[in-house]
């Protein structure tokens, strides 16, 4: 028999159809899965902190709608 050498799974069954929706949206908010956002709640439930995200990118100058449409419009050339 051959076995996945991954990582760990677990199944959860009967969740509550509400908790199921809050999750779904917590992770919509997040941008993230809901795996990924489960395992994010279980790291901050079980003392381990997520790694922090480093700050947007500020770009160098205002990227204004007009700005965009030129470039866009310049990319289609």
């Amino acid at each position: 028999m051959v076995y996945a050498m991954g990582m760990p799974s677990i199944l959860l069954k009967d969740i509550p159809a509400d908790l199921h929706r809050r999750l779904r949206e917590a992770a919509a908010r997040d941008h993230r899965s809901m795996s990924k956002e489960v395992i994010s709640l279980l790291e901050e439930a079980l003392g381990e902190r997520p790694a922090e995200l480093p700050p947007p990118i500020q770009a160098a100058f205002p990227l204004t709608p007009d700005w965009l449409e030129r470039a866009i419009a310049d990319g289609r050339e």
